[in-house]
């Protein structure tokens, strides 16, 4: 029956991997296995269990449904995330922001404990991680989607960070007081043009959440504005940016003599991804 879930991703366009790792995912969920049962029990009759709800999963993933959104789960620095359409689904590369942040926020006196801004949450990966790794701090995640918001809420009661993380449905960070240590964002950079050229995959994720205008620059220029005028002297300002605009957003850095370029974080693939700015 696996074989057969799998042979069906591979025909509606899923590579082999994607294919593989998928119908697994789909059979422990359903089914409330770990990995080591499934492969001990991987020649066995198929469990009645897994229909209907297998094949509807199958089903919504031929139409290149993600994943992330047909489970409603994605794992992000190690902890659970409730994922939905109204949101864009986490991505490793996004963790070298929590991982650039934490030492900046654990070198800040715990009391009255470091203040942290998540411009554009989405479902609050970057807020809920930095809130549970450091207990003293305090974050306010904004975004402009209530649905979104409504995700980050839950994903910080589930998490145990609830009552340190203020959702606020705003454009950026108006009408929020600063000053804060640290803050934080991963806004829409991929160009407007590019729309046709995306993964039917990514094509399921909120334009909102993706789409940066023109040259995919207006909303990294948004949040830096935003964070100049909100940030304590001496405060850190990480976002991440797309793939070859790193000299762009050294421009934008520069046209705002407030900020301090400290330095850029590469991903896994050794790509320039995130811009971690000082405040003067």
């Amino acid at each position: 029956m696996l074989s057969a879930g799998r042979a069906r991703l591979v025909a509606a366009g899923v590579s082999p991997a994607e294919a593989t790792v998928d119908v697994d995912v789909y059979a422990q969920r359903i089914l409330g296995w770990d990995r080591a049962r499934l492969i001990a029990d991987a020649r066995d009759p198929a469990p009645s269990a897994l229909e209907p709800r297998f094949t509807d999963w199958l089903d919504r993933r031929t139409r290149r449904e993600p994943t992330a959104y047909i489970v409603g789960e994605r794992e992000f620095w190690g902890l659970p995330f409730r994922v939905s359409p109204a949101v864009l689904i986490p991505r490793p590369e996004t963790e070298l922001i929590v991982e650039a942040a934490l030492p900046l926020l654990r070198a800040l006196p715990p009391e009255p404990g470091p203040r942290v801004a998540d411009i554009g949450t989405g479902s609050g990966v970057l807020a809920v991680s930095l809130a549970h790794e450091v207990p003293a701090c305090h974050v306010t995640a904004t975004d402009i989607s209530a649905d979104a918001l409504a995700v980050a809420r839950a994903n910080a009661e589930a998490n145990g960070v609830g009552d340190r993380v203020t959702c606020t449905c705003t454009s950026y960070l108006d009408g929020v007081d600063g000053p804060f240590d640290v803050i934080v964002a991963n806004p829409p950079y991929v160009k407007q043009g590019d729309k046709p050229g995306l993964s039917p995959d990514v094509r399921h994720e909120p334009d909102v959440a993706l789409f940066g205008g023109a040259d995919g620059l207006r909303d990294i220029g948004g949040v830096l504005d935003a964070a100049i005028t909100r940030l304590a002297p001496g405060g850190w300002f990480l976002t991440e940016f797309g793939f070859g605009q790193e000299d762009d957003v050294r421009a934008l850095v520069a046209q705002r003599p407030g900020f301090r370029f400290d330095r850029t974080l590469h991903d896994l693939q050794g790509l320039a991804r995130t811009a971690v700015l000082q405040k003067a």
